[in-house]
């Protein structure tokens, strides 16, 4: 017996057996069966009252194509799981109770009576549904540098939601180069980019919203390729034998190149001699040391640091060189009548060993001491005669006496730096 035979059975048998005209004709009590609106997840009801149903018997269609009987009277034919009918509230009502509504849930349902002809009262069904991103969007674009590239976020949901866009590490979108306009968000479906740059390389977020939440986000990475660019710290280096040396290159390249350090045409490995190391900076800028131990006559020369990936190739060379000698500091005591002054002095060189790498600094020459330390302790180690002696010279008014009291004095201070260092 099919959906529609069950439902107009009961009319035929009024009419076979004359029962039902004996009862007034059932009518709705209200002029449309009202709508619902639901968020995802939740349970709903459809209420239909009815006066005067007499023997007449009522059903829930699902007003599919073809249509789908859900309930009739008191019987539950579909999902019972899903479906509730509850007869008679209140003596003339009926209610169809639909439980964790779905979006297959959704459309027209009409409450029937088995009348003839057949009345009805329909009522729908909308869902407020939480926006998702289609899980077909691309989680990674990759396009070659100064080309132009579309992001997309397909988002559905009931009602539709929009769409912004902004760049995980919170840098302006840029809509035009590298440099040109742009915004922290986009709003909209679908983030155009032209003459892309390294610069818009970065995680690119898309946030979907239509107000029942929770809201949806999805992450697109944008990879920007481009040939490698060689940078060295140091076009030349100067280093004295027996130092260490530290040769290094900045690289910019995506996707990330091989590298590789040379000497006169032979590849540099780690070996005693040797220690190569690498650090990322950035997402596409990479740190390359050559450490060299003990710098000998044999490693002075040109080294060249070389990177290669599949847009292209790039190298730089480091010329290394022996640092000229350090040139001797003079001393030089000088004397200043009624006192005895030490000193150094020394050629300024830090403007040239600023040029040097890894070049050590020699220990001083000669420790100086204040002067007048120096004749406190020369007069302490005298005897009473002697400083009488001194006394008396110094009240010679004469030249001769002056200079032989510097002269004395001298002699005295350079003997006690000679005991003393």
């Amino acid at each position: 017996m099919t959906e529609s035979s069950i439902i107009m059975f009961p009319s035929l048998l009024c009419q076979l057996f004359n029962v039902c005209s004996k009862y007034p004709v059932p009518t709705f009590i209200e002029p449309v069966m009202l709508n619902v609106t639901a968020i995802k997840g939740e349970d709903v009801e459809f209420r239909c009252k009815i006066d005067n149903l007499g023997r007449h018997m009522v059903a829930f269609i699902k007003a599919d194509v073809p249509p789908r009987l859900i309930a009739f009277d008191e019987r539950v034919f579909r999902q019972r799981d899903k479906y509730e009918i509850r007869p008679r509230v209140d003596s003339n009502e009926w209610v169809l109770k639909i439980k964790n509504v779905q979006e297959t849930d959704i459309g027209a349902y009409s409450c029937q009576l088995n009348t003839d002809p057949a009345i009805s009262r329909i009522g729908h069904l909308a869902l407020k549904i939480p926006p998702t991103v289609a899980r077909t969007t691309a989680s990674a674009v990759e396009v070659r540098e100064g080309h132009n590239v579309t992001l997309r976020c397909n988002a559905h949901g009931s009602p539709p939601p929009t769409v912004i866009w902004r760049r995980q590490d919170r840098q302006i979108i840029r809509f035009n180069g590298a440099t040109g306009y742009g915004a922290s968000v986009y709003n909209g479906s679908e983030l155009r980019l032209t003459k892309v740059s390294r610069k818009h390389m970065s995680e690119y977020v898309c946030v979907a919203s239509n107000g029942i939440p929770p809201d949806e986000s999805w992450t697109v990475k944008l990879h920007v390729t481009f040939e490698p660019i060689v940078i060295p710290k140091a076009k030349e280096v100067s280093a004295v034998p027996g130092s260490l040396v530290r040769l290094v290159c900045n690289v910019d390249a995506w996707p990330r190149p091989a590298f590789s350090w040379t000497f006169n045409g032979k590849e540099i490995y780690n070996s005693g001699k040797y220690s190569l190391e690498h650090s990322v900076s950035e997402k596409y800028k990479t740190i390359h040391i050559l450490e060299i131990k003990d710098v000998g006559l044999p490693q002075f020369g040109t080294y060249r640091c070389a990177a290669k990936n599949d847009n292209g190739k790039h190298f730089a060379d480091i010329v290394l060189r022996e640092a000229p000698a350090y040139k001797l500091k003079s001393v030089v005591l000088s004397e200043v009548e009624g006192s005895a002054e030490s000193g150094i002095s020394v050629d300024d060189e830090s403007d040239e060993d600023d040029r040097y790498d890894s070049v050590p600094r020699p220990p001083p020459l000669v420790h100086t001491a204040d002067d007048r330390a120096l004749n406190r302790r020369a007069q302490h180690n005298l005897s009473d005669r002697q400083q009488h002696e001194l006394r008396q010279d110094a009240e010679d008014d004469s030249p001769s006496g002056a200079s032989s009291i510097v002269v004395r004095i001298s002699s005295l201070v350079a003997a006690l730096l000679l005991l003393n260092f």
